[in-house]
């Protein structure tokens, strides 16, 4: 059921950021036109593409923790040899994960709600909005991550 709900929180990030991006695209398309054919730029040019942005990477990340496509060395099969050994590592890294995870989803928390009752200038919109990306991304990466950590591990082919 974990993995489930893992699978649909991948698929829904994926979604959403797919959107945040077309509309930053979009966003960003009318804020240079204009400013550079009407010498007119709209009050919120700065703010309302950062705040999309903001969403569209955090939630982003989900999708990338499920498909482990984040960034990395892959050095690691080259010291370790013994599958049992690589498969414990991997679980104490998903671990790891899992803790960061969850600080920085409670710092972010903490931030975004000292944050509510500021509002950004030009949009109108709470503060606490932008910062509140963070928690409910890594809430749903710690999910994922748990997905990942409770799972059989593979079994490794006999050499």
């Amino acid at each position: 059921m974990l993995q489930r709900l893992a699978d649909l929180l991948s698929w829904a990030s994926k979604a959403i950021a797919a959107v945040a991006v077309a509309v930053l695209a979009a966003l960003i398309t009318y804020v240079v036109f204009q400013r550079f054919v009407t010498h007119d730029t709209p009050h919120w040019a700065e703010e309302l593409p950062r705040l999309v942005l903001v969403w569209a990477a955090f939630v982003g990340g989900i999708t990338c923790s499920h498909e482990r496509s984040h960034l990395m060395a892959g050095l690691l099969p080259f010291f370790v040899r013994g599958p049992r050994a690589l498969a414990c590592i991997e679980r104490l890294n998903q671990l790891l994960i899992i803790v960061g995870l969850a600080v920085l989803g409670y710092a972010g928390w903490q931030l975004a709600q000292l944050t509510m009752d500021q509002t950004l200038p030009a949009i109108d919109v709470s503060a606490g909005v932008v910062y509140l990306a963070l928690p409910v991304a890594c809430a749903a990466a710690v999910l994922v991550h748990l997905a990942q950590l409770l799972a059989a591990a593979p079994v490794a082919p006999k050499e």
